[in-house]
């Protein structure tokens, strides 16, 4: 290899083992991560192959959806997910194949958004309320515990800390609404109105 083809003319090639068994040099061998991509003898194995444009082979590129690849091994692989998407099939070859923002995958693989007495929604990978079922209403404006108080009860008739009661009497709030229930024993609702419940006393000359 010292002398090939003429005193003194070395033969090499760049990131090969060459050969000069006919007086010419040549390619004999790449050395591992390396191909003569372009078939030029002259600059040798001028490729690396452990890039996003030739990875394990000439001119394959390296792509991973929704995803930054990397090559560095010669192997193309998914080096990180884009934001919002996630590789949940664990199968590298069609990338992180997975929006987080489903009612199914929310914020993660295989994390479900169903949240109580509610219907919902995945936004910015949290899952958020979009409506409280009839009944009840999200007090505590946590969305992750859902709408967790009911609105039918006498500590919240209606709406979050709305109270029912009346006075002299018992009341009731089935229906959402506040209603006037039974007079206590020697009350009554003389005037009609339930908003002053049993007003009157039935213990008295007038």
């Amino acid at each position: 290899l010292s002398d090939c083809g003429a005193c003194g003319v070395t033969c090499g090639r760049s990131n090969a083992t060459a050969t000069c068994a006919s007086g010419s040099c040549a390619i004999s061998s790449c050395m591992p991560g390396f191909s003569n991509c372009d078939g030029i003898d002259a600059n040798g194995c001028e490729t690396a192959l452990n890039t996003l444009s030739s990875c394990g082979a000439c001119g394959t590129p390296c792509a991973r959806a929704n995803a930054t690849a990397d090559c560095a091994s010669g192997t193309c692989h998914i080096l990180t997910c884009a934001a919002g998407f996630d590789n949940c099939d664990g199968v590298d070859a069609n990338g992180c194949e997975t929006p987080l923002n489903t009612l199914t995958n929310c914020g993660a693989c295989r994390v479900g958004c169903n949240l109580t007495n509610a219907s919902e929604t995945c936004t910015n990978l949290t899952c958020e309320i979009v409506a409280c079922s009839n009944g009840f209403d999200d007090c505590d404006l946590d969305d992750s515990n859902g709408c967790e108080r009911s609105t039918r009860t006498l500590t919240d008739c209606g709406g979050c800390d709305v109270a029912c009661g009346f006075a002299n009497a018992g009341a009731s709030c089935s229906s959402g609404t506040c209603t006037l229930g039974t007079c206590t024993s020697g009350y009554a609702n003389c005037d009609g109105n339930p908003a002053n419940g049993c007003e009157t006393p039935l213990n008295t000359l007038t």
